[in-house]
């Protein structure tokens, strides 16, 4: 997403709070809807339509709801800490759900996910389902209903929403309902963080050290005691000289291990509280 995006987006954030409020008191709430069964409850959602009902713990649910063209994707639970929160906003590709989330939805966003492909992004927001009656404009698609948020995105409830252009979400709402999901990603394990960052050198400059390996996976954990920082670990598949270089002196500055097994270069190690930000801005960074 550019700054160009984002202009746009403060230009009709007040538009999107003002829908807010009335999809929030119009519709008639005795409307039949339609409801996903099972445990989780989201049939406190008054809107019409399917709802998005998908696993959403970690990056690989993400990447199994992204389209096979997906160059680079990142998760990130906002409840995990504020320090981490503060960092990911510095240091990850923009997101307007981490800039204007209290804006966007009457909850919070819990757990974020943004993911870019085909020139484009689509955002994954986590939140508690909340009362909403609607009986205005929406635009169908395969079922689901995308609600507009303003004059540029739209909005299809569910666990977890998703937010996006209506090009972008179509894409994304095409592999939910059974088309190819994202390939290319193998670094990413299966052990839980509270930040996963995963992308393939073929997504050119815009990809984090410029793209230059062939596959990158980064995960962050907060300590339990928050006194210890942050665990990190980041790993590059096939990376150029360059590259390599400069994990060398990352590692080296912030006290990092650095080793290499095959083709994969690997830094790992813990990183104090004041110093995450820096560390992340360096290996997300061109």
């Amino acid at each position: 997403m550019n700054s160009k995006a984002f202009a746009i987006f403060v230009g009709v954030i007040m538009v999107l709070s003002a829908f807010a409020s009335f999809v929030m008191m119009g519709g008639n709430q005795n409307e039949a809807v339609v409801v996903p069964s099972g445990n989780d409850s989201l049939q406190t959602f008054g809107v019409q339509g399917r709802l998005v009902e998908w696993d959403f713990e970690g990056l690989k649910d993400v990447l199994q709801m992204s389209p096979e063209s997906t160059v680079m994707a990142y998760w990130i639970n906002l409840n995990a800490s504020q320090n981490l929160t503060d960092a990911g906003a510095a240091a990850l590709p923009q997101s307007l759900g981490m800039s204007y989330g209290s804006q966007l939805y009457s909850t919070k966003i819990e757990k974020l996910a943004n993911v870019h492909f085909n020139g484009t992004w689509t955002e994954f927001h986590l939140i508690k389902p909340y009362p909403l009656g609607y009986n205005g404009l929406v635009i169908p698609y395969q079922d689901y209903m995308m609600i507009p948020a303003g004059t540029d995105y739209v909005t299809v409830l569910g666990k977890p929403a998703l937010f996006g252009t209506q090009d972008s979400v179509r894409q994304v709402i095409d592999v939910i309902t059974g088309g190819p999901s994202a390939e290319g990603f193998t670094l990413i394990d299966d052990g839980q963080a509270d930040l996963q960052v995963a992308a393939l050198g073929s997504g050119g400059a815009s990809m984090p050290l410029s793209g230059g390996y062939k596959e990158f996976y980064l995960s962050a954990n907060a300590a339990k005691s928050r006194d210890q920082g942050f665990s990190l670990t980041a790993r590059y598949l096939q990376p150029q000289a360059s590259v390599s270089s400069k994990l060398g002196e990352i590692a080296a500055k912030d006290n990092l291990s650095y080793s290499t097994k095959g083709s994969v270069v690997e830094i790992s190690g813990l990183v104090a509280r004041e110093n995450l930000k820096n560390v992340l801005t360096a290996l997300l960074g061109p």
